[in-house]
């Protein structure tokens, strides 16, 4: 069990790397992001584009956060979510390893 979690631990090291290599990252918000971005008053009646300016683990339930800000707008203002919450272009290899992790995590009840 201890191996499974050092092998865990390494795997989502490896992952931020590679994603903050990759910074920025354009995405789009999911359903309940984009509800929040809504009622928040931060966007309009169309989902707008979202630019991911950092990555990190806040551990535990909460797992891999992110930073980002909404692409296009002259203020500055950033945004914390999980990125779970946020949905990256399918054909970046990048989205093709998070929706693996997602899957991974959701067979075990993992976070």
């Amino acid at each position: 069990m201890e191996r499974q979690m050092d092998f865990d631990r390494v795997s989502r090291e490896s992952l931020i790397h590679h994603l903050r290599d990759a910074l920025p990252l354009s995405a789009r918000p999911r359903p309940a992001l984009l509800a929040f971005l809504r009622a928040r008053g931060a966007i309009g009646r169309s989902a707008p584009r979202l630019v991911v300016v950092d990555i990190f683990d806040a551990g535990g339930a909460q797992g891999l956060m992110c930073r980002f800000e909404i692409a296009g707008e002259t203020d500055a203002s950033s945004f914390v979510a999980q990125l779970t919450q946020l949905a990256l272009d399918r054909r970046h290899p990048l989205a093709q390893r998070l929706a693996e992790r997602r899957r991974r995590a959701q067979r075990t009840g993992a976070a």
